[in-house]
């Protein structure tokens, strides 16, 4: 599993939904942001819209954060694209909704981006199916991670494609944890901050596996987490939290 060629001393800065404490979350306007503030990763989420579109948003409905109302589900991109996001006015005036598509073409050759699968229908792939196609017309294969809570996503994503890396997402451990972060075959593991394990993840980082951990939510975060011998970067929502200007230059995915 392990492979030199993917480790260096970067500490990744990884923009959790983009740059989503100064503009608003999952949009053009908050990637844009990130990349403009030196982050190396981007992080967001995709949902499908009612026609099948790959769409970028974290929640089930749009109630939150868009003018509008509404089940992602039930909803085309046409109308998605009635909305604006954020949800009151703002500074940023109106703001449609992206596709992943249109986050890939803006910003995906500045950053990698680690693409978050959201409201998996059951026992369906074609999600799965869909992101690969689209990475693979683009070009954009060896620049995105493709992450999920649902093993099953992520082994339906390596059935898809096998040379998109993975993530897996979690919010608590469990016993099985490093055999089940092998069955997987994983790129990286994504731990909620509550939920590190030093011994776990020491190992599974020693097997070559990337640990980008989330969200630091202040400065004490973002230091404890640089200092462990174990984590190759962190999820923030306010990258001032790092306290210093630029991308990292060594910055191991954008070989």
């Amino acid at each position: 599993m392990t492979d030199s060629r993917l480790f260096g001393s970067a500490f990744l800065k990884i923009a959790h939904r983009g740059y989503s404490s100064r503009y608003p979350e999952n949009t053009l306007p908050a990637f844009e942001g990130a990349v403009a503030a030196g982050a190396d990763m981007i992080e967001l989420d995709v949902r499908l819209s009612r026609d099948g579109e790959l769409v970028v948003i974290h929640d089930a409905t749009i109630d939150r954060t868009s003018n509008g109302r509404g089940r992602m589900a039930d909803l085309t991109l046409a109308e998605l694209r009635r909305f604006s996001y954020p949800n009151a006015m703002t500074a940023f005036g109106r703001v449609p909704i992206p596709t992943l598509a249109e986050v890939i073409d803006r910003v995906g050759a500045q950053v990698t981006l680690n693409v978050e699968i959201k409201g998996r229908r059951s026992g369906s792939a074609g999600m799965e199916r869909l992101i690969a196609a689209l990475l693979r017309r683009k070009g954009a294969v060896d620049r995105v991670i493709v992450s999920a809570f649902d093993r099953r996503a992520l082994v339906e994503m390596k059935r898809a494609d096998g040379q998109v890396r993975t993530g897996l997402l979690y919010d608590r451990g469990w016993r099985r944890f490093g055999e089940d972060v092998r069955r997987l075959g994983v790129y990286s593991v994504h731990p909620r901050l509550s939920a590190i394990d030093a011994e776990a993840l020491r190992w599974v980082h020693s097997e070559g596996v990337r640990v980008f951990p989330w969200v630091a939510k202040d400065r004490g975060d973002v230091d404890r987490c640089r200092a462990a011998d174990f984590i190759d970067g962190v999820m923030v929502n306010d990258l001032a939290l790092f306290g210093d200007a630029g991308p990292c230059r060594e910055n191991p995915d954008r070989t």
